[in-house]
C-alpha cells in the first residue's frame, strides 16, 4: 500500500469551511478556526462534526484505507448505528462502514475507548473511477492517512456541479440518521444531481450573525435557511427579536448574495411544541417567517422563497419522530424526497444540474 501524504489529502476534501492542521492530522471543520473563540463549547464541537465533510479524488485503486482520530456522540440506541463512512463510486453508493476504533462522547462529558480509527474499503471496481468518501456526521474526525494501492493514480476532482448551501439545526445536521449521507440535504441533493455543502448544527441554529456571515462568504447557486426549532427552547427568542433576528441575518447573506435563490424553510411538526413555548410555538414561527419572505418580496427581493415545513415532514409521518423532534432515518429519507421534488425539480427549482 502507499501513503498519500496529508498536504495532498488536503486537497482532496470537499464540503468543509476550514481545515484545522495539527501535527500529523488535518480536521475538516464546518466554521472558522480563527473564530472559533467566537462560539459557545457547543457550536464549536457542533461545527466541528463532518457532516457533508468528504474526500473526492480519481484512483484507480481497489482499495481504500484511512486512519483517523474519532470522537463520535453518543446518541440514544433506538435500533440504528450512527458513525458510518459511505463510499460513493462515480456517484453510486457501494458501500457503508463502520471501522474499528473511536472514541464515544457522552453527552454529558467524558470519552469512552481510543480515539483511532482504522476504515477499509476493499475490492472496489477495476480501472479509473472517482471515490467520495464521506466522514460520519455524528462525529469529529481528524485525518492522520490515507492508503491506496502500490503504484494506484491520484487526482483531486473538485466538484463542478451546482451548489446548494444549507443551514438548520439538528434535523439539517441529521446527527440522528444512520448514514453518513443519510441526512435530508444529502439525500434530495443526490437526486437533483446536485454538490451540497451542509452548515447545519445541531442545537445552535440561532438566527446569528455569526452563522449568516459564514454563509454570506460562500460559494452557493441556491440558499436553504431551515429556521426556528432551536430558538424554541427556553423561548431564546421572542417575538420582535426573531422578526428582527430574521431580517438581519438575510440582509448579511444578501449582501454577497443579492440575487442567489434564497429559500427560507419553517419548523416541521413537532407535537410538544406546537402551540407551546416562553416565545413563539413553531405554530406561530410558521407564520413569522412567512411574513418576514413577504416583506422581502414587497421590497423587491424576487429571489426569495417560503417553505412550510409541515410539508417536509406533518402529523401524518408522527411514526418516524421517535423522540418528537427528530425523524429516524426513514424520516430523513422521506424529508429528502420530499424537498426534492418540491425545491429541486420541475420548473420552479431553485437550482438546476
Amino acid at each position: 500500500m502507499q501513503a498519500v501524504p496529508l498536504e495532498k489529502i488536503e486537497t482532496l476534501l470537499d464540503g468543509q469551511i476550514d481545515i484545522r492542521r495539527r501535527p500529523g492530522s488535518i480536521q475538516p471543520m464546518r466554521l472558522p478556526v480563527a473564530e472559533l473563540p467566537f462560539y459557545d463549547a457547543f457550536t464549536q464541537w457542533v461545527g466541528s462534526c463532518a457532516t457533508g465533510c468528504r474526500l473526492r479524488f480519481s484512483t484507480d485503486s481497489t482499495t481504500v484505507k484511512l486512519t483517523a482520530t474519532q470522537h463520535l456522540l453518543a446518541l440514544p440506541n433506538d435500533g440504528e448505528r450512527r458513525g458510518a463512512y459511505d463510499l460513493y463510486v462515480d456517484g453510486h453508493l457501494v458501500a457503508r462502514g463502520w471501522g474499528e476504533g473511536g472514541a464515544e462522547m457522552n453527552p454529558q462529558g467524558g470519552l469512552t475507548g481510543d480515539a483511532a480509527l482504522t476504515i477499509s474499503f476493499d475490492s472496489l471496481p477495476d480501472g479509473e473511477k472517482t471515490i467520495e468518501l464521506y466522514l460520519p456526521q455524528a462525529a469529529t474526525v481528524a485525518i492522520t492517512g490515507l492508503e491506496l494501492d502500490d503504484g494506484a493514480t491520484l487526482k483531486a476532482v473538485p466538484d463542478g456541479r451546482p451548489r446548494v448551501l444549507f443551514h438548520g439545526s439538528s434535523i439539517s445536521h441529521g446527527m440522528e440518521a444512520e448514514g453518513a449521507t443519510a441526512n435530508w440535504p444529502a439525500v434530495a441533493s443526490r437526486l437533483a444531481n446536485l454538490d451540497h455543502l451542509n452548515l447545519g448544527w445541531a442545537g445552535s441554529c440561532l438566527l446569528s450573525g455569526q452563522a449568516a456571515r459564514i454563509i454570506r462568504d460562500q460559494r452557493a447557486d441556491a440558499i436553504v435557511l431551515k429556521l426556528g426549532i432551536n430558538v424554541h427552547t427556553d423561548g431564546q427568542l421572542k417575538e420582535r427579536n426573531f422578526l428582527d433576528n430574521a431580517h438581519a441575518m438575510i440582509s448579511i447573506i444578501r449582501e454577497k448574495h443579492p440575487t442567489t435563490p434564497l429559500l427560507i424553510v419553517s419548523p416541521i411538526w413537532s407535537p410538544p411544541r406546537e402551540t407551546a413555548g416562553d416565545g413563539p410555538s413553531l405554530q406561530r414561527m410558521r407564520q413569522l417567517l412567512h411574513t418576514v419572505v413577504a416583506a422581502r418580496i414587497k421590497t423587491g427581493d424576487t429571489a426569495i422563497r417560503y417553505l412550510d415545513g409541515l410539508e417536509l415532514f406533518g402529523p401524518a409521518d408522527l411514526a418516524l419522530l421517535p423522540d418528537d423532534l427528530h425523524p429516524n432515518t426513514e424520516g430523513y429519507r422521506l424529508m429528502g424526497e420530499r424537498f426534492h421534488k418540491l425545491a429541486l425539480s420541475g420548473d420552479g427549482a431553485l437550482v438546476k444540474a
